[in-house]
Parts: C-alpha cells; structure tokens; sequence
C-alpha cells in the first residue's frame, strides 16, 4: 500500500469520512502488512485510523442532508428520501446539481454506485440499511467512530492470547489467529438487530460434525409454531417433530390450542440441515454458537446481520482442519465422519479462546479504511476498548461472559431457557472428557 503524493482536495474531504478508497492518501502503510504479526497489524490499522481521525478533524465544515431512516430505495423510486439522497449525492460531488431530483434516475442511479465503489461495497444501485447509513454519517461522526475503533483495537491487542478467533459483528467476518499471526479470515453472519449476537468472551470446546438441529425457543414460538399452525408442518426438511415429549405425525395434531413449550422440533444431520455440516460449540449461558449453513449463497450479501444470534461461518471446514490439526482427527478422517448418519463428537485438546468485537472502522488489504453500519445501535453505548479473553478456567467451570454487553433482551439463564440465543441443539451436552464418538438418540 502506497501513499498518494497529493492530498484530497478539500470539497472532497466529506466524502473521505464516508468512503474507504480516500482514506488511502492518509498514512502510507507496507504492502505486506497482512503477513505481519497480528498485533504489528492492529498497531498499523490502529494508528492509520488515527490519523484519519485527525485529517477529518481539520476538514471544512460542509453541509450534510441526511437521509434518514425508511424503506429500499432503488432505480425508480420517488418520494422526499430520494430528493434528500440526490442533495447528500450533489454534496458529496458525485452528482451534478441541475441534476437533483426526487425520483431515483439514471444519473443518480450511476451516483450511488460511484459511492459505493468508493465505499467498497457492492455496487448494486439499491439504498438498504447500509448504504444510507454510510451515505448519513458526518466526517465528525467517522472521525469519532475510527478513533473508537482504533482504542478498542489497542486494548484488544495489548491483552489478547496468542491463540483466538476474533469475530468482528460489524464487518461479519471471522478470523483465526494462532502463535499471534493471522492463519484464515472468511465471510460470517450474525444476528439481526432483533436478535443481536451479544459480545462475548468465551471458548471452543467441542466441533461437532454433522449436528443436529433442534429449534431454540424463539424460533419455535414465532417462526415454526405459527407455520405448524396453518399448514400442519414446521417447513424443515428432514425434521422430527415432538409433542410432550412423543414423536407424532404433525399433519395430524391440531395445533392451535398446543403451547410451544410443549414442542420440540430436530432437524436431522445432513447438507440440508440449517447448521450444515460443523458446529462450534462455546460456554455461554445464550446457547450462542458457531456453525454452518445449508445457505451459502447468503454470504455473498454486502450486509449479513441475518441470523437468530448464532454465528455462521462461510467455510466451517477450514476451521474444524485447522483447529484439529496436530491431532488424530485428519482431514481423510473429517471425510469418514461425514459420512456417518449421526452426529460426531470431537473434543478440542485445547479450547480455542473467542472473542467478539464491535469494530466499526476496519482498514482493508490495501489499506484503504471502510465504516460498517452500526447493526445494533451502539454508537452511543459501544466500549471504547474490548476485552480479551479470559484466563483458562478451572475444569468444570464456565468461562467469563461479558454480562454487561450481552443484548438486554437476552435473560441470563440456563441455555434451555434462553429465547435469544441462535439454533441450539440438544446434542450440545457435553461428550466425557478426551471422547470422540457419536451422540446417542436420548441426547438429541
């Protein structure tokens, strides 16, 4: 990564608080920063947000419409959101005035994509939740969001293990660190503002290969119960449905006066299932969890806050080789378990700390800066700096959760009972201490 020679002229300088290619004429950092320890990268990225910070800081005031909050606006959308859109887009000098206009047109149309290339987002022409967030931040709003993610990166690096897999919820991405360098970033998604993914400190005990699925309590009362309720089936391929504890034949019960206490829907192991094929399981008392997906193709989604709360990783496999490499567990062996129709049990010799943070400025490959949309709304309550993980605990016992940043709908209770947390599974007891082996039918 190469500085430029020339600074940004200063009617642009609005934009660089919104776009990530501008903030490339701000620091010059090596190429080859991604090969450097991790902790020698968050100084780098660190720092370049600070500098940013400062360059934002001394920019021209400007006038700034905002958008606001409202639906999808696209190619043929008219209304007051669009003609504030164009005037943010002749701002920004992406659009010519006399161009201005209250219905989304060509012009404005080839102005939102300029912005979101700019931005490094996908250049679809569509103003979601991410876009006009981008399109509504100040350069004092970037400024302060980059200054807190250059602390909280700090923190992070100045007390976390050698060994930890950072997931960032604002960027959606997942990243294994080991022996402090960075081994494999990918794609994830997280959960939806109604059902955030709370920052965690915890651990990976077990990889589960070919897991079942069991519907959480949230899911069961709002999403599959009302589905039972009209059709007479839960919408899951390949899934078996319990009343009071029996196996029953959902197309004959009615089901309009059953409680969803009273039921108990599993998804059975297999491509199909909603977990995929690997599950992570953690120590939290939100059953919240890393696993797959039998939908891949949502990872090609600009923004990915979609699930119940669980954290789905684009290449779930890559991790599970990885996590169990050194060991017996071979990737020929992670074949041969796929292979099996039960659920397969793999304890980790050692617990892979975890760590979920909430960086909402993040520097690219190429060292250019992007501001990802603040998913839950904690611009105003998000910690400057972000805890690591804690000691290994004593056996037996749990790992420290970070209470005060769980989301407040999520009670604090056994994980039977926690309705927020994403896909959990009754086959998520724990194996004996050093097995590997299948679940038995009583533990799903």
């Amino acid at each position: 990564m190469t500085a430029s020679a020339h600074p940004p002229k200063p009617r642009k300088l609005a934009m660089l608080a919104l776009t990530a290619a501008s903030a490339l004429a701000l620091l010059g950092v090596s190429a080859d920063a991604d090969a450097l320890p991790y902790r020698d990268t968050l100084t780098q990225w660190a720092d370049r947000l600070d500098a940013a910070a400062v360059e934002l800081d001394s920019a021209p005031a400007q006038s700034s419409t905002r958008i606001g909050e409202g639906g999808l606006m696209k190619l043929g959308s008219s209304g007051e959101r669009v003609g504030r859109l164009s005037q943010r887009l002749v701002e920004l000098g992406l659009l010519p005035a006399d161009k201005a206009s209250e219905i989304f047109t060509a012009d404005v149309d080839s102005a939102v994509k300029a912005f979101q290339l700019a931005q490094r987002m996908k250049p679809d022409g569509l103003i979601g939740a991410g876009t006009r967030a981008a399109l509504d931040r100040t350069p004092a709003e970037a400024a302060a969001l980059m200054r807190q993610s250059a602390a909280a990166m700090r923190g992070f690096r100045d007390t976390a293990p050698d060994n930890v897999l950072v997931v960032n919820l604002t960027n959606q991405t997942t990243t294994l660190v080991r022996g402090g360098e960075e081994e494999l970033t990918m794609r994830a998604i997280v959960g939806r503002p109604s059902r955030e993914t709370p920052l965690l400190t915890d651990r990976i005990t077990h990889i589960i290969v070919n897991p079942t699925w069991t519907v959480p309590p949230t899911v069961l009362k709002e999403d599959k119960l009302p589905i039972l309720r009209a059709k007479g089936t839960p919408g899951i391929q390949n899934a078996i449905v319990y009343l009071d504890g029996q196996e029953v034949a959902p197309e004959t019960v009615d089901w309009h006066d059953v409680t969803p206490g009273r039921v108990r829907i599993v998804q059975q192991p297999g491509d199909h299932n909603a977990l995929g094929r690997f599950r992570f399981n953690l120590t939290n008392p939100y059953d919240i969890y890393l696993h797959g997906t039998n939908e891949p193709r949502l990872f090609a989604r600009e923004l990915r806050s979609i699930s119940s709360g669980c954290v789905r990783l684009e290449d779930p496999r890559r991790l599970a080789e990885l996590l169990l490499q050194g060991t017996t567990v071979t990737p020929a062996r992670i074949d041969r378990m796929l292979d099996k129709p039960q659920p397969q049990w793999v304890k980790l010799q050692t617990p892979m700390p975890v760590q979920f943070v909430y960086w909402i400025a993040t520097v690219e490959a190429d060292g250019a800066i992007r501001l990802h949309p603040d998913i839950y709304d904690r611009l105003d309550d998000a910690p400057a700096t972000v805890s690591a993980p804690a000691p290994m605990p004593v056996p037996g016992t749990l790992p420290a959760v970070s209470p005060a940043t769980a989301p407040a709908n999520v009670p604090a209770a056994a994980p039977a009972s926690a309705p927020t947390g994403g896909m959990p599974d009754t086959s998520r007891s724990a194996m004996p201490d050093g097995k590997t082996g299948t679940v038995s039918k009583s533990n799903v």
